[in-house]
């Protein structure tokens, strides 16, 4: 009796695992690479962030976003809740990989992509981002 709502079960987390870590991995690594690099006031709001937010247990912060969010006028159905909670959970730790990741890359790998004119974009995406994805993806 219970099979066909084990399996409608079974779909629906996949499918709310597959967006949070598609979504989360995409914010995290855009917010751990402005932790590492970007301008002051960013590493800053990046850092409040992942620290408050990893701070708090998955269970309040699915709670807040299901119950609290209604309060400031921002309705979302259960399976949106959902996603939407774990994705800040798990990209706060997506964040924290990344940087230390990135963090763990050996300076002159960067120095000497600079000294043969690469550009801090290129540096970024051809030198030290392969090299750290290798770190933060498992």
């Amino acid at each position: 009796y219970a099979l066909p709502f084990l399996a409608q079960g079974f779909a629906v987390t996949l499918w709310v695992s597959l967006l949070v870590v598609v979504l989360s991995l995409i914010a995290g690594v855009l917010l751990g690479v402005g932790l590492v690099y970007g301008p002051a006031p960013l590493r800053w709001a990046v850092r409040i962030f992942s620290d408050t937010i990893r701070g708090i247990p998955i269970l309040v912060l699915m709670f807040f976003v299901y119950y609290g969010m209604p309060a400031v006028g921002l309705h979302l159905q259960s399976f949106w809740a959902a996603v939407l909670a774990l994705t800040l959970f798990k990209t706060a730790q997506v964040v924290e990989y990344v940087r230390g990741a990135v963090g763990s890359i050996p300076k002159g790998q960067s120095e000497a992509a600079m000294a043969i004119g690469l550009t801090f974009r290129q540096r970024l995406t051809s030198v030290i981002f392969p090299q750290a994805s290798r770190r933060f993806l498992p």
